[in-house]
């Protein structure tokens, strides 16, 4: 565990025990600040670069936060910058994965493929140079690796791409693989992101997957970028020409913390800010677009 992960699992801890709960390897219950708690019902995790909290009564990320720092417990300390050797990675990370960009050099335009087929059955129409379909994407050590079909998705700075995320499909493409984590990145993502659509006329908007941003794109127009994670939000480089940034977020605790790292890091003079949440609780933008379509499909 790196000196900042140690950190955010300490503060976690503090977090824990100070509000009458228990701290356990990376996640605990405490009874939760924002509102009388006498039983714990807040859920404590450590993610990648910040502690998530999730109460199950209702209170929202923020208003939890908020609540803490009352208490001594200050935003900064919820939130980790990478540590010496993230920022060592990071600088290695410009430079392009090569097993990566040759995964992707070799597959071939979304067109008729299973990855389309796939983005349709959830509703999602629109095309994006960003994405890509490989009939045998490797998976696994050399010598052992599995050849299976995948959405390629380059995630690029400004450069070009540094590293890419596949999205693995069933033989039949409807759905994902069935296997444990159908997702997966190949290559440190650094500041990257899955720029699916150029900003335009100074608008940008971010969302967490690739699935969620084309669903926004399509609800909204607004040209979105996938981060490739709710912590991601503020790591990401946005270009200083947006001056409208829309920062589509899920409708849930991950959610929360997208929206307040998001609105922490890309505050700026000449920019705009909006968060935009799904209707329902505990949704994201494709359950948004879906529950869209089923609505206009029955007018």
């Amino acid at each position: 565990m790196s000196l900042s992960a140690q950190t955010l699992a300490e503060t976690a801890r503090r977090i824990c025990e100070n509000r009458g709960g228990k701290w356990s390897g990376t996640k605990g219950m405490a009874r939760c600040p924002a509102h009388d708690d006498r039983t714990p019902s807040l859920g404590v995790s450590l993610g990648r670069h910040a502690i998530l909290f999730h109460c199950f009564a209702g209170c929202d990320q923020q208003r939890v936060m908020s609540a803490l720092a009352r208490e001594g417990f200050c935003s900064t300390e919820l939130f980790s910058g990478p540590s010496l050797a993230d920022r060592t990675q990071s600088v290695q990370a410009r430079y392009p994965s090569a097993a990566a960009l040759a995964i992707w050099r070799k597959a071939d335009p979304l067109h008729a493929s299973p990855a389309k087929a796939y983005l349709e059955s959830r509703g999602i129409l629109a095309a994006s140079s960003a994405l890509r379909f490989h009939p045998r994407t490797p998976l696994g050590p050399r010598g052992r690796a599995l050849f299976l079909p995948a959405m390629i998705a380059a995630v690029s700075l400004d450069d070009g791409p540094i590293a890419i995320h596949r999205t693995f499909l069933s033989q039949n493409a409807s759905g994902k693989a069935s296997f444990d984590k159908p997702k997966r990145t190949l290559g440190s993502l650094d500041q990257a992101a899955v720029r699916l659509f150029a900003p335009a006329s100074g608008r940008l908007g971010l969302a967490e997957g690739i699935e969620s941003a084309m669903s926004a794109y399509a609800l909204t127009g607004v040209p979105v970028w996938a981060t490739l994670g709710n912590e991601r939000f503020g790591l990401v480089s946005v270009p200083d020409s947006v001056t409208e940034l829309y920062l589509f977020v899920d409708h849930d605790a991950g959610g929360e913390l997208a929206a307040s790292r998001g609105m922490a890091a890309y505050a700026r003079d000449g920019r705009t800010l909006h968060v935009r949440r799904p209707l329902s609780r505990d949704t994201d933008w494709n359950d948004e677009l879906r529950a869209w379509l089923q609505r206009k499909a029955t007018l």
